[in-house]
């Protein structure tokens, strides 16, 4: 019988799957923290590098979170106005920000299995004032942005995403990456499910502070990968595109009046 691409997703649930009967207890007796991949990645060669500093939050001081969760919406309709470089600053710390230092690993902002932080962000940067179009790593041990490709990035993020109109004009295009091994190490074949959760993490904090900042957020699953790994120069086995999100200004929106919660 013909193998259907349904089959395939079936074998995944299946061999990453965890049963009382069948689960080896010793699977993670083997691992050795001293010897785990690297955690961090950085582009020392990059021909810009921004240094970006502690956010400043002092406009946010007021956002009332449940109020916020009850209003929380995606938003694509962006107009073509830039975040400032604060704002991206606080879009990047809510995500990956380093909240504690526990010696042997670090903690951020967002939850990740283990705390091995596989997942790597990349932007597409179309309108960010003082920063130049174009392709940036987030290195987050320096909290540096690394740029990658200095240039026009709009239209191919229109053509990756398959012509959704909101990458084009989205201030800035979030790239979550999954470099695999960080988290294979020890989690074995468990991995390929725990990076799409850290990726849920992630994006779920950007959603929520985007929100907060009265800006204009919204989760892209719809993308082509072989070119997307490509134009970030990773090899999408080992190291793989995962998730996407564009964030923009929005029209008609206040962030202090905007936070009524929907009617039940």
């Amino acid at each position: 019988m013909l193998r259907t691409r349904f089959d395939l997703c079936d074998e995944f649930l299946k061999e990453t799957s965890y049963s009382l009967k069948t689960m080896d207890k010793d699977l993670f007796k083997g691992y050795d923290p001293a010897k785990r991949p690297e955690t961090y990645l950085t582009y020392p060669e990059a021909a810009v590098q921004i240094k970006l500093g502690k956010p400043d939050f002092s406009q946010y001081e007021e956002i009332n979170l449940w109020k916020l969760l009850g209003s929380r919406r995606s938003k694509r309709n962006f107009v073509e106005q830039p975040l400032s470089l604060n704002e991206l600053n606080i879009l990047l710390w809510g995500t990956q920000g380093i909240t504690a230092d526990m010696g042997d690993y670090q903690l951020r902002t967002s939850c990740s299995a283990g705390a091995l932080f596989p997942i790597e962000t990349y932007l597409l940067i179309n309108f960010v004032e003082g920063v130049q179009p174009g392709l940036y790593h987030l290195n987050v041990k320096d909290w540096i942005l690394e740029g990658l490709k200095i240039q026009d990035v709009s239209d191919f993020a229109f053509t990756v995403t398959d012509h959704q109109e909101m990458a084009k004009v989205a201030g800035v295009n979030f790239v979550w990456t999954a470099m695999l091994e960080r988290t294979r190490a020890k989690y074995k074949e468990r991995a390929y499910r725990y990076i799409l959760w850290d990726a849920g993490h992630v994006s779920q904090n950007l959603h929520t502070v985007a929100n907060g900042m009265g800006l204009g957020v919204c989760t892209m699953g719809h993308w082509y990968d072989v070119e997307m790994n490509e134009f970030l120069g990773i090899n999408g086995k080992e190291h793989m595109s995962i998730l996407m999100a564009s964030v923009g200004k929005i029209n008609g929106v206040d962030w202090k009046e905007d936070r009524r919660p929907p009617k039940i």
